[in-house]
């Protein structure tokens, strides 16, 4: 029941992030306005420390769905590991 409580507050949050910002606003673009030497120290961690290819290939794209997809995918997630939790309602 919590898990569905929480997952339901993450729905709320996507519904809210793409009615006021609208349903296109990238997230990479969300994450910079917030905190923009967070996100650049994280591409330069990731380019030095981890490979510049990954950078490219993962972190890239997933910067530029629209912002209101992460809130959305955690909610679902916690809704399939509520309803495949046995035993509870």
């Amino acid at each position: 029941m919590v898990l569905k409580v929480i997952a339901l507050l993450f729905f709320s949050a996507a519904l809210l992030l793409a009615l006021i910002f609208g349903h296109a606003w990238p997230l990479g673009a969300m994450l910079f306005s917030v905190n923009a030497a967070a996100l650049n120290m994280l591409q330069a961690g990731v380019q030095r420390h981890v490979s510049a290819g990954l950078w490219d290939s993962l972190f890239v794209p997933l910067l530029s769905v629209p912002a209101w997809t992460a809130p959305a995918a955690i909610g679902a997630m916690l809704v399939l590991i509520a309803a495949l939790r046995p035993g509870r309602d």
